[in-house]
């Protein structure tokens, strides 16, 4: 399992973390709790962490990290 949990995995992980609490409290703040939106937003915080995984530059971790 630890083979699986490298460090840009970690790193992938905490990014979606992050994006998933800010998506869900907002989602849950604007929506007054409404569950559909709230579930929306689990989906939508992977939207940033995607965009970074595809980016060649970004040296974190996406595409660009391969290049170490």
């Amino acid at each position: 399992m630890e083979a699986l949990l490298t460090p840009q995995v970690k790193a992938m992980l905490a990014s979606y973390g992050r994006s998933l609490l800010g998506a869900a409290v907002a989602a849950y703040s604007a929506s007054g709790g409404d569950p559909k939106a709230v579930l929306n937003a689990v989906w939508a915080a992977l939207i940033p962490l995607a965009a970074r995984y595809l980016n060649p530059k970004d040296t974190a971790f996406g595409r660009g990290s391969e290049k170490k």
